[in-house]
């Protein structure tokens, strides 16, 4: 047998060879980089490259350098619990300076260098220039630096890590991320090379309106610009910038001046809050005519007449986030174009008006940021996210609303709290608002009877062809199979089956009921015996979906 063939095992019937050539390595070494790639973390790699030679020189040729400085040390700790925090950061800065400088003895550039590290002492700060200064001499297309402070460690935390002047210089960049650290202090004196990048992100860093202003004309092909907790500045102008997509200012010093001249801008994310409560910002985006989305956060900003006047601008705008407090009468909202109208705010369904021919998706929430905001529905959907409790007077706005808007097919709640008193609601006579579907979400941890009265209050407000609850049902216990828990059980789906039917003429009319849950297809169902028997016992989250029926008549 060959010396590549290893027999290992052998009887009278059969024999089961392996070729134990390592044909792996024979690939050629783009491919070899590509697997690599594939690889979550730099101690997968550093696994690698201990298998042979090859592998060893193919990591330190593999164009993308990754160091984090807590992922590192929580790898190296969990194999060995004796080192402490200041052998550790050692040994992670041996790493970086170890395979940064293999890597640049080879004849190729980097694709990427990704640094999150804290500073110790003027050792790790040597280490950091280095390689740094290493890369940047080789070329790289996308480079992120962030540098944290430690705040035992003085005076290094004192004083900001000033990025090398070489940055300014190396002309492959396509993307650059810049945290917690500084721009090269010869910055407003040099010539920007920024000629191919198209993705800027500065996070935590000191700059002014000349900076921005340097940076946006050095970049002829950005395309993607984040200023997230800057400070140093009080307007934000961008002019003349044809191939810029995408804007977000998160900012919380006051900012008095939003100009940005970008015909092709698809994206805009504000979030602007001033402590001192002064006024809303001037926002200038009249050229940006082609804007597809827009969010809208901050305090004291935007008014609903500032918003107002601001929508009658974008005749593409397909979706919009507002974060707005209840500071205004009413709130009136007006784009035929949206599709998707997100609302975080205190005003009450009373006091908003809409009017959008094209809108798919209205979500409404009591707080902030808890919208799927990637939701999508082919047909025009509210969706409600409600921290409060809901009581008579909500349900009633909520009935109210549906029908003054008079364009929704499909209601989502999304319920956290108890529900009050809706026995008032039975005393007031509204037909319910037809739908097409309900689905109603139960974040709660009370007594059945809480589950019976939210029930009872939405079908007071809709009359929809199909009902679904998703819940894992905790309160109620399903998991202990008990007679009395079943009992409940029963008595809680008996009581939607019933309602639904009291909602139709119930010798046309039949319930049917679908069960979907995480670990478990769809099961239909003809009686809620057969329902209780098959639901999960580990407190899955599962939806049980109530679909009405006509009933076919024999002639």
């Amino acid at each position: 047998m060959g010396n590549n063939l290893s027999e290992i095992g052998k009887t009278e019937e059969t024999v089961i060879i392996i070729d134990a050539m390592d044909r792996l390595s024979e690939l050629p070494e783009s491919i070899l980089h590509h697997i690599l790639s594939f690889l979550d973390s730099p101690k997968e790699r550093v696994r690698m490259s201990v298998l042979s030679k090859k592998w060893f020189a193919l990591t330190a040729s593999f164009p993308i350098l990754e160091f984090h400085m807590y992922d590192f040390i929580s790898a190296v700790r969990a194999s060995d619990t004796r080192l402490d925090n200041r052998h550790l950061s050692a040994i992670f800065y041996k790493y970086i300076d170890y395979t940064t400088s293999k890597f640049c003895e080879q004849d190729v550039s980097a694709h990427t260098f990704h640094l999150n590290t804290t500073i110790h002492n003027s050792t790790d700060l040597k280490v950091i220039d280095r390689c740094i200064g290493l890369i940047l001499m080789k070329g790289v297309k996308v480079l992120v630096i962030d540098i944290n402070a430690d705040f035992k460690s003085r005076p290094f935390y004192l004083l900001p890590y000033y990025l090398p002047d070489t940055l300014l210089s190396v002309s492959s960049l396509t993307s650059l991320t810049i945290s917690n650290c500084e721009l090269p202090s010869s910055f407003m004196a040099n010539a920007v090379k920024f000629k191919t990048l198209k993705v800027l992100v500065l996070l935590v860093v000191h700059i002014n309106e000349e900076v921005i202003k340097h940076l946006t004309t050095s970049c002829p092909l950005l395309e993607v610009c984040r200023v997230l907790h800057c400070h140093g500045f009080e307007r934000f102008c961008v002019y003349g910038h044809k191939n810029l997509q995408e804007v977000s200012i998160n900012y919380d010093r006051g900012l008095k001046v939003i100009d940005i001249q970008a015909p092709n801008l698809l994206e805009c994310d504000f979030f602007l809050v001033d402590g001192e409560m002064r006024e809303e910002p001037s926002m200038n985006l009249s050229s940006c005519k082609q804007l597809r989305r827009l969010d809208l956060c901050g305090y004291p900003f935007p008014s609903s007449k500032w918003s107002a006047v601001l929508l009658s601008n974008f005749p593409f705008l397909d979706k919009l986030v507002l974060n707005l407090p209840n500071l205004q009468n009413r709130l009136k909202f007006c784009s035929p174009s949206s599709r998707k109208f997100v609302l975080e705010t205190t005003y009450d369904l009373e006091e908003i008006d809409i009017n959008a021919l094209s809108l798919l998706l209205f979500g409404y929430s009591d707080i902030v940021d808890p919208y799927k905001r990637d939701s999508a529905e082919s047909k025009a959907c509210m969706e409600c996210y409600l921290n409060d409790d809901v009581d008579t007077l909500w349900f009633h706005e909520l009935r109210r609303f549906m029908a003054k808007t008079n364009s929704f097919k499909v209601l989502k709640l999304h319920i956290r709290k108890n529900l009050i008193n809706v026995e008032e609601l039975n005393v007031i006579h509204l037909p319910p608002y037809e739908l097409e579907h309900v689905e109603l979400e139960l974040d709660i941890d009370k007594e059945l009877s809480v589950y019976v009265a939210i029930v009872d209050a939405v079908l007071w407000c809709c009359r929809p062809q199909s009902l679904s609850i998703i819940s894992n049902f905790h309160s109620i216990d399903f998991e202990e199979r008990s007679h009395v828990v079943k009992i409940k059980s029963l008595i809680f789906f008996q009581f939607i089956y019933e309602k639904l039917l009291q909602q139709e003429d119930q010798d046309r009319t039949n319930i049917k009921i679908v069960l979907s849950s995480s670990i478990k297809a769809k099961m239909n169902f003809s009686n809620l015996t057969s329902l209780l028997e098959t639901l999960p016992h580990n407190g899955v989250t599962q939806s049980i979906t109530f679909r009405k029926e006509e009933v076919v008549q024999e002639i």
